[in-house]
C-alpha cells in the first residue's frame, strides 16, 4: 500500500509538472517573460525532469526508482547551474576556455542526462548513435587515414556542446522544440481527446462504407487526418489501429496485411499537411523557407502516397473477396458528421490561414488551440455531455510528456551536429559520397538514401533528417540538385525509414495489435508504402511535383500521371485490377510504371506516350477478360 501511495504522489507531481510546462509554453507565445536562451534552458530542464518522472512511474524495482529520482536531482542541478552562471559562461569563462571544475561537471551532466532521457524515451539506438559521434570527437584524433579528426580539448568540446549557450544543446534544434514542436504536439494530443476525434471516425465510416476495403479505407483516411495534425507514427498506429486493425481482420484481411496497412497509412501522416510532425518545422528553418512553402510542396506527394495505400487496400479486398456491410464498420451519421466537423475543420483552417498570412507558428498554434477549446466547450454545453471534459486534462499531460521526450532528443542532436562541424566530418563525408558516386547524381541520391534509411532505423525521424541533411544535402546541391528538392529528398526518406526492416518502428505496435509476426508485417508494410520510397526521386527529377515549385500546368500534368502510375503500381503488387491479373499483365504494368516514372523524372514525352498506350491496352484486355468470364 505504501509503495502505491508513493507512486501516486509521483504521478501527481508528474501531472502537475506536465500541466505547468504546457501552460508556460502557451504563455510564452504571447509574453516573452525570459530571453530565448533562458527559455530553451527552462524547456530543457522541464523536459528532463518530466521524462525521468515518467520513467519513475514505470519502474518496478526499487533501485530503478532511486536512480530515476537521482537523475531528476542531477537534471535540476545541471540546468539550474546554467541559470545561475549564464552571464559568466557566455561572456567570460566560455570565450576564454577557462572552465572551472563545476563548469566541467555541469557540461558533462547536460549531455549525459540528455542521452539517458532519450534512451528512456525512444530506446537504445539513437543514444548509441549519439555516443559514437561524441566518441569520435574525443578519440577521433587517434584514427588513421582520412577520417582522422583534429585533437579537441575537453574544455573546448564542452563549451561547443553548450556551455557557451550559443550552440550545441542550446542551438537551433532545441529552440525549434521549445518554440514550435512542443506546442504542435500538445495541440495534436488535445485534438485527439476532444470531439474532433469523432469526426475522424465519421469520415472513416463514410469512405469505408462505400468501398469493399471498408475498415482498411477507414484506416487510411483516419490516419491521414490524424497524421495531418499529430505527425506521430506511434500515436497514429495506437489511436487508429486499435479500432481499424481488428475490423480489418474481422472482414477477411490477413493479420499481417491489416497491420501493414495501418503501419503504412500512419507513416504517411508525417508528410501530410498542414502540420506534418516535428521534422517539417526543422526543415523549413534549415531550408530557409516559410513553413507554408513546405506544406504546399508536400501536398501532392502526400496525396499520391495515401492514394497508393488506399488502392492497395481496396484491390486487396477485391482479390480476397471481401464485401462490406454497415454492420462491419458502423453506420455513418450525417448529423453527427456535421456536428463534429467544425471541431476539426475550423482549427485546421485557422492554422492554414494564419501561416499563409505570415504569422509565426507559435502565434498560430496558440490561437488554433484556443479555438479548439472554445469549440469543444460549445459542443459540450450543447450536448450536455460533461464527461468529455475528463479527457482534456489527460490530453494536456500526455501531450506534454510526448513533447518532453522529443525535447530531450532535440537537445542531444545539438552535440551531434557540433561534432560534425568541429571534427570536419561535414567536409569529409561529402567528399567520400562524391568519390563513391563518381560524380553521378543518381548514384549520389542512392547513397544518400541508404545512409538515411540506415540511420533512420529505430531513430526518431527528426534525428535521421538532421544527421543526413548535414552531410548529404550539401553534396546534392553542389552536384546540381535544387536546395529545396534536396531537403525534401532527405526529409521524405527520414519519414519512411520507420517502415524499413529490420527496425520498422511503425510495424512494431501494428503487429502487436494485429497479433501477427513482426517481420512479415514489416515486410508487407514496406511494400504497401513503397510509393513513399519513390517520391523523393521524383521531386528531385521533377520539382514541379511539389506545388509552388514549378509552373501550375506542369504540376497538374505530373500529378495526373503520378496518380495513374500509382494505380498501375497498386494493381501490379496486389495482382488485381478489374479482375485477377496474370503474370504477363503484371510485368506489363511494371513496364508502365517504369515508362511513366522516367517521364516524371526526366520529361521524355515519347516514353510517356508509350506508357499510356501500354496501360490503355492492359485495361482493355482486362475489360475483355471480365466480359468473357461473365458470358
Amino acid at each position: 500500500m505504501e509503495k502505491n501511495n508513493k507512486k501516486s504522489v509521483v504521478t501527481l507531481i508528474m501531472a502537475g509538472l506536465a500541466l505547468a510546462m504546457a501552460l508556460y509554453h502557451l504563455m510564452y507565445t504571447q509574453w516573452m517573460v525570459i530571453g530565448p536562451i533562458r527559455h530553451q534552458n527552462l524547456h530543457y530542464m522541464m523536459a528532463l525532469v518530466l521524462v525521468f518522472l515518467w520513467s519513475f512511474t514505470r519502474e518496478k524495482k526499487t533501485g530503478g526508482k532511486i536512480l530515476a529520482l537521482a537523475l531528476i536531482g542531477l537534471s535540476l542541478y545541471a540546468t539550474g547551474y546554467m541559470f545561475a552562471n549564464y552571464e559568466a559562461l557566455q561572456e567570460e569563462r566560455g570565450p576564454m576556455l577557462a572552465l572551472t571544475s563545476q563548469d566541467v561537471v555541469a557540461g558533462i551532466l547536460l549531455v549525459g542526462l540528455g542521452i539517458e532521457a532519450s534512451r528512456r524515451s525512444f530506446g537504445l539506438v539513437f543514444p548509441l548513435v549519439a555516443l559514437c559521434f561524441i566518441g569520435y570527437a574525443v578519440f577521433g584524433n587517434s584514427l588513421p587515414g582520412p577520417l582522422q579528426a583534429p585533437r579537441i580539448g575537453l574544455d573546448e568540446l564542452l563549451i561547443s556542446y553548450g556551455l557557451d549557450l550559443s550552440g550545441g544543446i542550446y542551438g537551433q534544434v532545441l529552440g525549434i522544440s521549445a518554440n514550435y514542436i512542443f506546442l504542435f504536439v500538445l495541440f495534436g494530443s488535445l485534438l485527439g481527446a476532444t470531439g474532433a476525434a469523432r469526426f475522424f471516425n465519421q469520415v472513416g465510416m463514410l469512405t469505408g462504407s462505400k468501398l469493399d476495403g471498408g475498415p482498411a479505407i477507414t484506416a487510411v483516411v483516419s490516419s491521414a487526418l490524424m497524421g495531418s495534425v499529430t505527425g506521430s507514427v506511434m500515436a497514429n498506429v495506437a489511436a487508429t489501429g486499435a479500432f481499424t486493425i481488428p475490423l480489418m481482420k474481422k472482414v477477411g484481411y490477413k493479420p499481417y496485411q491489416a497491420g501493414a496497412i495501418e503501419a503504412a497509412a500512419s507513416s504517411g501522416g508525417q508528410i501530410m499537411p498542414p502540420v506534418m510532425g516535428a521534422t517539417a518545422f526543422v526543415m523549413a528553418e534549415l531550408a530557409e523557407v516559410p513553413y507554408v512553402t513546405v506544406m504546399a510542396a508536400a501536398l501532392i506527394p502526400s496525396l499520391l502516397y495515401f492514394l497508393s495505400v488506399g488502392l492497395y487496400a481496396q484491390l486487396q479486398a477485391k482479390r480476397l473477396g471481401i464485401h462490406m456491410s454497415t454492420a462491419d464498420i458502423g453506420s455513418f451519421s450525417f448529423r453527427a458528421f456535421m456536428n463534429d466537423a467544425p471541431l476539426f475543420v475550423l482549427p485546421l483552417l485557422a492554422i492554414i490561414a494564419l501561416l499563409v498570412k505570415g504569422y509565426s507558428p507559435m502565434f498560430t498554434i496558440f490561437w488554433a488551440m484556443m479555438l479548439l477549446l472554445a469549440l469543444n466547450c460549445i459542443d459540450i454545453a450543447r450536448s450536455r455531455n460533461w464527461t468529455q471534459l475528463r479527457g482534456v486534462l489527460p490530453a494536456f499531460i500526455d501531450g506534454a510528456v510526448t513533447g518532453a521526450k522529443i525535447g530531450v532528443t532535440c537537445a542531444v542532436l545539438g552535440p551531434i551536429m557540433t561534432t560534425v562541424t568541429k571534427t570536419l566530418l561535414g567536409i569529409k563525408i561529402p567528399q567520400l559520397i562524391v568519390l563513391w558516386s563518381g560524380g553521378s547524381i543518381p548514384l549520389a541520391l542512392f547513397i544518400t538514401m541508404c545512409v538515411c534509411l540506415i540511420l533512420g532505423m529505430g531513430v526518431p525521424t527528426l534525428a535521421a533528417y538532421l544527421l543526413v541533411s548535414m552531410v548529404g544535402i550539401p553534396v546534392l546541391v553542389n552536384m546540381g540538385v535544387l536546395p529545396f528538392a534536396a531537403h525534401m529528398f532527405v526529409f521524405v526518406f527520414a519519414c519512411f525509414s520507420c517502415l524499413t526492416p529490420p527496425i520498422a518502428i511503425a510495424a512494431l505496435p501494428a503487429a502487436g495489435i494485429a497479433g501477427s509476426l513482426y517481420m512479415r508485417t514489416a515486410m508487407e508494410a514496406s511494400m504497401v508504402g513503397a510509393v513513399g520510397f519513390a517520391i523523393p526521386y521524383l521531386v528531385v527529377g521533377r520539382p514541379a511535383l511539389m506545388l509552388g515549385q514549378g509552373p501550375l500546368p506542369e504540376t497538374l500534368a505530373v500529378a495526373v500521371v503520378g496518380a495513374l502510375t500509382v494505380l498501375a503500381f497498386s494493381m501490379m503488387i496486389t495482382g488485381y485490377g478489374l479482375r485477377a491479373l496474370k503474370t504477363p499483365e503484371r510485368i506489363g504494368l511494371g513496364a508502365v510504371i517504369a515508362l511513366c516514372g522516367v517521364w516524371i523524372g526526366m520529361g521524355t514525352f515519347t516514353l510517356l506516350a508509350a506508357g499510356l498506350a501500354l496501360f490503355c491496352g492492359l485495361v482493355a484486355l482486362q475489360f475483355h477478360g471480365r466480359a468473357t468470364a461473365a458470358a
